[in-house]
């Protein structure tokens, strides 16, 4: 009789490993590349970053990893069954919501001055000090406290009164960009905000701007996406470990004739007698449509071309160059050892964070 697992594995028709052993190790590198006296935080957010927050969770508390940061509310309180250690949430304050953070013990990241009031009535009505974090920006014009917001808060710093103040924090927009100045000023910017505060820990770290310079450390930084394995260096060779590994099966194996086409809308018109195969793989997994007439996949160590359109769940490509032809029911590499998910990524003309979070519900999942 088949084991549950094995048999769960059997049934499907792609297959996700995800090492969390690897995971472990490139928070120890972050761990190692902070300077004295930095923390490391985890930044688990849109699932752990399409990889099961339960697990990735799990895995970060064996690590003794003291901080988390989430987008949403929803994913905040999930994860507060999990952990009773600091969970932050970049999304701000909900409004009507306010007694879910209280209750919880949310520490909501506060992106205005309307944020910063509203949280400040909330310490007043409780007759109790409240976390938060005030994010102040710095460049990014997306969320945090603008320049005119920032210098009215400067101005009138009673506007702080009754909050228990965890970290002030800003967001790199282009630290992935080794020439890019911004980074710097963001930095200049970030100590002039904060320079009246001495004594409120700081934050301005993603995963990019932790191996830029320690100048940015602070007191905590906040991977995200190189927890994963994406590369926080593009310029250099990837200082982290692989973690995602997906495989599929394929369906079926046909021989075609010049001049005949495959797929939806017929795109793809064959110049010669080829063999294709059919693999169990499509947008419904996450895998983007965009990849189209793009790309490869891998049979053992040779790559295939994708060929015709990627529909829902089929993704046809070509195997007649193959020396030795696979059979229906052999195993096609999509991301691993020969492809990784920043290289799918830059063929679909996308971002490997895009193709971590699209994985889809579909695969079998194997946690190693």
């Amino acid at each position: 009789m088949l084991s549950n697992d094995l048999h769960s594995r059997n049934k499907s028709s792609a297959w996700l490993s995800i090492d969390l052993g690897a995971l472990a190790a490139n928070y120890n590198l972050f761990k190692d590349q902070a300077k004295p006296g930095c923390a490391v935080a985890g930044v688990i957010k849109a699932d752990g970053y399409g990889l099961g927050v339960d697990k990735v969770l799990a895995t970060l508390e064996n690590q003794d990893c003291a901080f988390y940061f989430v987008a949403t509310l929803d994913e905040a309180l999930h994860l507060r069954k999990l952990t009773q250690k600091p969970i932050a949430m970049f999304g701000g304050l909900y409004h009507g919501a306010e007694d879910y953070y209280i209750h919880d013990n949310i520490i909501p990241v506060l992106n205005s001055l309307a944020d910063i009031k509203a949280w400040q009535e909330q310490t007043q009505n409780h007759d109790i000090p409240l976390p938060a974090i005030i994010h102040f920006d710095t460049g990014m014009n997306r969320l945090g406290l603008g320049q005119d917001e920032t210098q009215s808060l400067l101005n009138d710093q009673d506007r702080l009164k009754g909050l228990k103040l965890e970290y002030f924090m800003s967001h790199f927009a282009c630290a992935d960009d080794v020439g890019s100045p911004m980074t710097q000023e963001q930095y200049e910017r970030f100590k002039t905000a904060t320079a009246a505060f001495p004594t409120i820990k700081k934050s301005l770290c993603n995963s990019a701007g932790t191996f830029r310079s320690s100048d940015y450390h602070f007191d905590l930084l906040r991977p995200g996406m190189a927890l994963y394995g994406l590369n926080p260096t593009p310029e250099q060779d990837n200082p982290m470990r692989p973690v995602v590994k997906l495989e599929t099966r394929i369906l079926q194996i046909r021989n075609v004739k010049k001049g005949e086409t495959v797929g939806y809308g017929a795109i793809h018109h064959f110049e010669k007698d080829t063999a294709v195969a059919t693999v169990a793989l499509g947008y419904a997994d996450g895998f983007l449509r965009s990849l189209s007439g793009k790309g490869h996949l891998y049979y053992k160590d040779t790559a295939c071309p994708i060929i015709g359109r990627v529909s829902m769940d089929l993704v046809t490509i070509d195997i007649g160059a193959l020396n030795t032809p696979p059979q229906t029911g052999d195993i096609i590499e999509v991301l691993g050892p020969y492809q990784d998910a920043d290289t799918l990524a830059k063929i679909a003309g996308t971002i490997g964070y895009e193709i971590l979070t699209d994985l889809g519900r579909r695969y079998h999942r194997d946690y190693i």
